[in-house]
Parts: C-alpha cells; sequence; structure tokens
C-alpha cells in the first residue's frame, strides 16, 4: 500500500522481506540429475525405465572459462527390463539387461577449453584456459594485408572477408582474394596464340 507522499508504507516492505529468501550459491558438487539410460537403436525396443536419476556434476564456477567437470568417477550398473512392441499398443517381456553408467563422486571447476583442443598451430595456455596461436609472424603478415583479409584466432590462420563465386573457367585464389583464370583456360589460351 503506498502513503500519501507516493512511497509505500513501511508495513508493506516489511511483508516484502520476509516472503523473499536468501540466495544459496550452487557449489560445483555431484547433484542428482536424470540421464538417458540406454539408447535403442531399433524402433520397436524400448527399455523400462527409460531414464534415472544419478550423480553428476553440477552447480556454477565463478567465471565464464570454468565448468563443473568430474575429478573422479565410477560405474554404476542399472538392471533394466528389455521390451518389444508388437503391435496393437503391446509391449511383449524380452529379458533384462544390464547397463553400465558414470556416476561422478567428485568435481572441480576446471577449464572448458583443454590442451586436447588445441591445433597444431596453437599451444596451450593452462592459467588462460584457452588455446594461442604460434605462428605469431603469420598474424602480423595478415593485418598488413586486412583490407581483403582477416586473421582467424581459433585456426590461425589468414582467410580471405570475401569468398565470391567465381565464373565458368575461373577458380578462386584464396592467396589473392579473387577469381582469377583457371589453370586449364589459361594453357589453352597460350598454346592457341603459340599456333596462330
Amino acid at each position: 500500500m503506498h502513503s500519501r507522499f507516493g512511497g509505500a508504507d513501511e508495513d508493506d516492505n516489511d511483508t516484502e522481506r520476509s516472503s523473499s529468501q536468501i540466495a544459496r550459491p550452487a557449489k560445483c558438487m555431484p547433484e542428482l540429475k536424470p540421464v538417458k539410460i540406454i539408447e535403442s537403436k531399433d524402433p520397436n525396443i524400448f527399455y523400462i525405465p527409460e531414464c534415472t536419476r544419478i550423480e553428476r556434476c553440477g552447480g556454477c564456477c565463478s567465471h565464464v572459462l570454468l565448468s563443473c567437470q568430474p575429478t573422479e568417477t565410477e560405474t554404476v550398473t542399472f538392471s533394466v527390463m528389455k521390451t518389444e512392441y508388437t503391435g496393437n499398443k503391446k509391449l511383449k517381456y524380452v529379458g533384462k539387461e544390464l547397463v553400465l553408467v558414470e556416476k561422478h563422486t567428485k568435481c572441480r571447476c576446471n577449464c572448458k577449453v583443454k590442451a586436447e583442443d588445441c591445433n597444431t598451430y596453437q599451444e596451450y595456455i593452462e592459467q588462460e584456459c584457452r588455446c594461442s596461436c604460434k605462428n605469431i609472424d603469420e598474424e602480423k603478415k595478415c593485418y598488413k594485408r586486412s583490407s581483403k583479409k582477416l586473421w582467424n584466432p581459433d585456426l590461425c590462420a589468414c582467410q580471405c572477408r570475401e569468398v565470391t563465386p567465381c565464373s565458368t573457367g575461373y577458380q578462386f585464389d584464396y592467396n589473392d582474394c579473387k577469381c582469377v583464370q583457371s589453370q586449364v583456360k589459361r594453357r589453352y589460351i597460350l598454346n592457341a596464340q603459340k599456333e596462330t
């Protein structure tokens, strides 16, 4: 309720305060999550149950470059019922099947980008959670040709700003970023000129 001076009454503020909860941080830790137990490649085969809950890493990390990841895992064996659809909305019991599912027992905030994500032109900088290009000379040369080319830090390669489709007898030259006469046609023209 508002007072005659336009602000809320003190009683209203107390009600708002009492109904709100203090947010607790969602720490990086194993928590129950639904997981699909087994995928059937045959559309007539169904497993019961289809999914279950098992501990998997979840929660927030303090930086966008980090994610909650397992540091220790164990394998849990589940028994599921295998059934087959026989038509007329009926399922036939086929048997039981054992399925191995990964359970996370310890979690930690780690880099999303790993060393194995880097290509041959990159080196991994663990403190910064990123791949960095090693071919710095090529990068500098690329910036000098910035009217036609752009540096791609993900591939560590200098690429054309625009790749245009070429007409018949021409092909796109990725060095000069333009359409050039194809080698076959060029040889044909040169040979024709020599014969005349």
